[in-house]
């Protein structure tokens, strides 16, 4: 914890994103200059969470209703606007469940066509 504590003081970091936290409900996960937002799955090495630095205006945004994907949220003020931030895992065993939704993304914005 130390090591991801001191990477993130030193590089500045306001607003963290982790997918695979591999916690579990009864695990610590504790970070003086953060508050720390997750969502622990029952699977094994899954789970996600949002690391914001202290004093950032923000609050948790529920996600429910998930069956393939694990997401945690929040809400941040950034210019004066409400803006919601997501750290979502899609869970290997249901590869295509977002296919419909990116692909047409991807084909218009990514280099590659999606």
């Amino acid at each position: 914890m130390l090591e991801l504590d001191h990477l993130l003081t030193q590089c500045g970091i306001a607003i963290c994103l982790l997918t695979k936290t591999h916690l579990r409900s009864g695990d610590t996960f504790w970070t003086a200059n953060y508050v720390v937002h997750r969502t622990d799955w029952l699977t094994e090495g899954s789970g996600t969470a949002i690391l914001v630095c202290r004093g950032i205006d923000h609050y948790a945004v529920p996600v429910q209703g998930q069956k393939h994907l694990e997401a945690t949220a929040v809400q941040v003020m950034l210019a004066g606007k409400p803006v919601k931030i997501l750290a979502v895992y899609l869970l290997p065993s249901w590869p295509n469940c977002f296919r419909p939704v990116f692909l047409p993304w991807c084909r218009s914005y990514c280099p590659h066509g999606g």
